[in-house]
Formats: C-alpha cells, sequence, structure tokens
C-alpha cells in the first residue's frame, strides 16, 4: 500500500522497527515483563508532519499508558520519556531526520533543503509520542 503525497514523511519500516526494539528494550529492562503481552504487542508508527517535529506513535496493549504515566497506587515508568533519550543516544532520531532531509530533496529539489534541514531541525527538534 502507497502512502498519500500529503507532504508528511513516513518514517521506513526498518527504523520503525529499530523504533520498536528500543521501547522492548526499555521495557525490559524495567522489568515490565510477565506475561510477555506488553513487550509482545509493541507496534510503532511514525512520521514527520512538520519541519522538526517528529511524530512517534505507541500501538500497545491498554495498560501500556498507565505504566508511563502512573496511577494514583503506582509511581509512572516515564517509559516514553526513557524512549525519546535512548532513541537521541542510539542516533536513530537523527538516522529518521537524514531520511526526512533525503525525501526532502527527492520530492521538493527546488528548496534548499540542507541548509533548511540544519538550521530548523537541529535547533528545535522535538519529538511528540502518543500512544493507543
Amino acid at each position: 500500500m502507497a502512502y498519500k503525497n500529503n507532504g508528511v514523511f513516513n518514517v521506513k519500516y526498518a527504523t520503525r522497527n529499530k523504533i520498536a526494539r528500543t521501547l522492548r528494550k526499555v521495557i525490559a529492562e524495567e522489568a515490565l515483563i510477565d506475561t510477555g503481552a506488553l513487550y509482545d504487542s509493541v507496534r510503532i508508527n511514525a512520521a514527520i508532519p512538520a519541519l522538526g517535529e517528529l511524530e512517534i506513535q505507541i500501538l500497545a496493549m491498554y495498560y501500556f499508558g498507565f505504566l508511563n504515566n502512573g496511577t494514583i497506587n503506582m509511581a509512572p515508568f516515564d517509559l516514553c520519556a526513557k524512549l525519546t533519550e535512548r532513541l537521541n543516544a542510539e542516533g536513530i532520531t537523527a538516522e529518521i531526520y537524514a531520511q526526512y532531509t533525503e525525501w526532502m530533496t527527492q520530492h521538493y529539489p527546488i528548496l534548499q533543503v540542507a541548509t533548511m534541514i540544519v538550521v530548523c531541525v537541529v535547533d528545535e527538534m522535538k519529538s511528540v509520542i502518543n500512544y493507543c
């Protein structure tokens, strides 16, 4: 299935798979594997809808949100924050923006993409992580 040409860069499957493996490592390090359902349920969608904004959507078991945010009786594990730190440390975020730069160059050759990316993205790079 091909994506629509709507100006949104969709992160490649191999990179989304790296993000999912990284999140699984974070889950394992926090000892959140009981039956393995949460660990096995992790799926990732990721896109860059606007310059400098990476949106990652985590599809996982319903209780991921409770583990991430905590509850009245449980402290939060901050899985999304740990994922963001790990993605930056392992260079996955840089890899995504390199793919984005290549995509922009191919789809919008009239733009001076290299200058735009260096000036805007490096200075104001942010990630938005949603989970479903």
